[in-house]
């Protein structure tokens, strides 16, 4: 595992300083030091290059975290116009890789994953096993109904073709897979 950047290893009140700097997004790497020196006492904690590939990694996570809100926005307007359409059964599937994506992620970041992050993973991996067995619950549901409708219809054809109970029944219970 890499070692922690020396960003990482600050005090968390120096940290927060640094990170709440960048994401206002209007200040250069000289004025955060410069922010950094005044809130150390005098001298800059750490050092510029050091900043530098902190606030890089730091721009590219925040827009990674936009684009997939942008994308986020528009697949649940498409599931919430078709509940039951492709968008809905494609969902776990995107969630999933993104799921694999951060994990692949976590392990080549500088600093190590934190307990909450690896937990939220955990939990949001169990949450897509769960809604895989909902999806395989109601596909069943759905054949199963519409196999107990084509078999109603089936024997009420059949009936009035001038078949008899026991010929309409065995018809009934091969399409319900009875047999």
């Amino acid at each position: 595992m890499a070692r922690k950047s020396s960003i990482q290893q600050l005090d968390p009140r120096l940290r927060d300083a640094i990170d709440t700097l960048i994401r206002e997004g209007r200040f250069t790497l000289d004025d955060i030091l410069a922010h950094l020196a005044q809130l150390n006492g005098g001298e800059p904690p750490v050092s510029r290059s050091a900043l530098g590939r902190y606030a890089q990694r730091a721009e590219e996570q925040m827009r990674r975290y936009r684009e997939a809100q942008e994308v986020a926005k528009v697949w649940v307007a498409k599931f919430e116009s078709e509940p039951d359409g492709d968008v809905a059964r494609l969902l776990p599937e995107m969630l999933r890789s993104v799921a694999f994506q951060t994990l692949g992620n976590m392990g080549e970041r500088e600093e190590s994953a934190e307990a909450q992050e690896v937990m939220f993973l955990a939990k949001a991996m169990k949450d897509l096993a769960s809604a895989d067995v909902l999806t395989t619950q109601r596909i069943l549901k759905i054949r199963e109904e519409t196999a107990k409708k084509a078999a109603v219809e089936a024997v009420k054809t059949a009936k009035a073709q001038g078949l008899s109970d026991e010929a309409a029944e065995l018809i009934r219970q091969k399409i319900l897979g009875v047999v």
